[in-house]
């Protein structure tokens, strides 16, 4: 055991400090100066990314995943057989053993291995998993979605049955790619005919899913670090947020326990085979004698103590110079409220009602041009009626109730109608209106929206945001002093947009499994807020307010509204801290660095 918490220390080290930083830097220049593509993404960069330098990037990030993946799986389970023969060994020796085993790799179903190591076990995290990902959920706005629809709870429980069962089957996958060498496809039809008759390791399976959830929900819940959090910033946010530290030594303690329970378990199914006889290579490659560095530096020790003084004072600098957040947070109601019907004017009453800053609204044309609220293209989820919107004229639409799961009912309001209700209400609630254009309705859209808006003078009261980017560069170009922003659901790299793109946008509001410690500092540095969708859950809203969101979009308003009332009572409202804390949205200045502060 010593000799593989020895290797875990060393490989956590590597993966967290050198590679996985390291990568995401290289990612972020791959995207921004070959791509041409420094910010987020949705679907669009999907289809940026295939040409011929962006399937060659892609590939070779797979495969560089895929090596450190593997190679801790061989070395951890070469480690255990030694120990399980009782053979002595040392683990550096078994680190360059490792090398040689990776030839299995080279066969065609080497794609599966990648889905199987980077996707399936990371999603159960049983039984052993690398450091690179430990853990990966399926995202929110997925599970969300689904359990907004009719029977949804029970497609959703379906989905991880099934998914569990897969994983279970395949469970013994690594044993026989490891020990006998055997190509994916072979390996996960040994793996399955084995596990169809070992019930006592299903029991374990299941002991160990009962016992991290128990973990997860009930006693660390979201305190732990993902593995995105260790990056350039880590050591800033360690020294400077006891939050963070919190959740530093929660992640470590977690890490020491599952590694543990992860021996355990190879070692149980080590044990259901009376003769494994393995056939991988258990000799260290050799490797060529290299200059020593020592005798370098000592002949020199003048010189490069010097030169590692300044370089030491200047990262010190430029490391722990961070920039102050842009504007104090903001309550956002998600299609307003989940006590009512979604994109109904009761649901922004309720927003309302529930002093929330904001209530998010989703808007797209009718058959007769005419903004509405609504999420989905189709009304059969909301209204039972399927039939397409872009299909039905207004009358039609508004003679159609939608339905919560409370069983409420709401007519489809208007965007007029909808500006109306935010302007009269007791509170003076704002709205963040979604686009959701066909392709070819962008124009229409957003010239009624700027009409609606400038009619009932809201826009001091209006946030506007899409995932479709022509919308808002469009929006941006018409009326540049208005809050516009982009909407996404995931990042790849580094944010660095002010100076030559040509949508700018206000702010980024991004799905909560893509934030990280990352994406923030670099929204930072760019003085760009960040609005995190969709999180209702009190603690994790406060989780990601001390991490540095200036935004919260929950479908409780209730709760994200009290969470953030209640974090903004305590934090220092100074310059050091927020660029602004004035009324409003904040204005640009000429040279897109500055902001407009309160008039003087």
């Amino acid at each position: 055991m010593k000799e593989v918490f020895k290797f875990e220390l060393f490989y956590k080290l590597l993966i967290y400090v050198i590679v996985l930083p390291v990568l995401s830097l290289l990612t972020g220049w791959f995207m921004k100066y070959i791509i041409s593509e420094s910010v987020i993404y949705n679907f669009d960069i999907i289809i940026k990314l295939l040409n011929i330098p962006g399937i060659l990037g892609a590939l070779l990030y797979a495969l560089i995943i895929l090596f450190f993946i593997y190679m801790e799986y061989v070395i951890v389970y070469k480690m255990l057989y030694l120990q399980h023969t009782h053979q002595s060994f040392h683990w550096i020796d078994i680190c360059l053993s490792g090398i040689k085993d990776l030839k299995v790799l080279k066969h065609p179903s080497a794609i599966l291995a990648f889905i199987y190591f980077v996707f399936l076990c990371p999603l159960w995290h049983l039984g052993f998993v690398s450091t690179v990902f430990p853990s990966l959920s399926i995202p929110n706005f997925i599970t969300n979605e689904l359990l907004k629809m009719q029977y949804g709870s029970y497609l959703t429980i379906l989905l991880y049955v099934v998914l569990f069962v897969l994983y279970g089957l395949l469970i013994l996958v690594p044993y026989y790619m490891i020990y006998k060498q055997e190509n994916f496809l072979l390996a996960a039809k040994h793996s399955t005919q084995k596990m169809i008759h070992q019930p006592k390791l299903w029991m374990i399976l299941i002991g160990i899913f009962l016992l991290y959830y128990v973990l997860q929900t009930y006693i660390l819940k979201e305190m732990l670090l993902t593995a995105s959090d260790f990056n350039f910033y880590f050591l800033r946010y360690f020294l400077f947020s006891s939050y963070f530290r919190v959740r530093t030594f929660g992640f470590i303690a977690f890490s020491i326990l599952w590694t543990i329970i992860e021996v355990f378990f190879i070692k149980q199914a080590l044990k259901t085979k009376s003769n494994i006889d393995p056939v991988c290579s258990f000799e260290p490659v050799k490797l060529k004698k290299t200059v020593s560095m020592k005798s370098v530096i000592v002949r020199h020790k003048i010189i490069y103590s010097i030169l590692f003084s300044l370089s030491c004072l200047i990262f010190v600098i430029y490391y722990f110079n961070q920039q102050p957040i842009l504007h104090l947070p903001y309550s956002i109601g998600h299609r307003g409220d989940i006590s009512q019907p979604e994109n109904s004017l009761e649901g922004i009453l309720a927003a309302d009602t529930n002093h929330a800053d904001f209530a998010e609204i989703d808007i797209q044309l009718t058959k007769d041009n005419v903004l509405i609220l609504c999420h989905d293209t189709n009304l059969k989820r909301l209204t039972g009626q399927d039939v397409d919107i872009s299909e039905l004229t207004l009358d039609e639409i508004q003679q159609l109730k939608t339905t919560n799961q409370e069983g409420k009912t709401a007519k489809i309001p208007t965007l007029e109608e909808a500006i109306q209700t935010a302007k009269n209400a007791p509170n003076q609630i704002g709205l963040l209106i979604e686009f959701k254009p066909l392709e070819g309705d962008q124009e229409k859209t957003v010239n009624q929206t700027i009409e609606l808006i400038e009619k009932y003078e809201f826009s001091d009261r209006a946030m506007f945001m899409s995932m479709d980017q022509k919308s808002m560069q469009m929006m941006a170009k018409k009326r540049p002093d208005w809050w516009i922003g982009y909407c996404a659901f995931g990042n790849l790299g580094r944010i660095n947009i002010r100076l030559d793109d040509p949508f700018i946008p206000d702010f980024i509001a991004i799905e909560e499994s893509a934030i990280n410690t990352q994406l923030l500092e670099d929204a930072r540095n760019n003085i760009l807020p960040v609005y995190v969708w969709t999180v209702d859950d009190t603690e994790k809203v406060t989780d990601y307010l001390n991490m540095g969101v200036s935004g919260i979009i929950g479908d409780a308003s209730d709760q994200v509204a009290y969470s953030v009332d209640k974090y903004e009572t305590s934090a220092p409202k100074d310059d050091f801290h927020y660029v602004t804390t004035c009324p409003g949205f904040p204005q640009l200045t000429e040279d897109e660095y500055g902001y407009i502060q309160c008039p003087r």
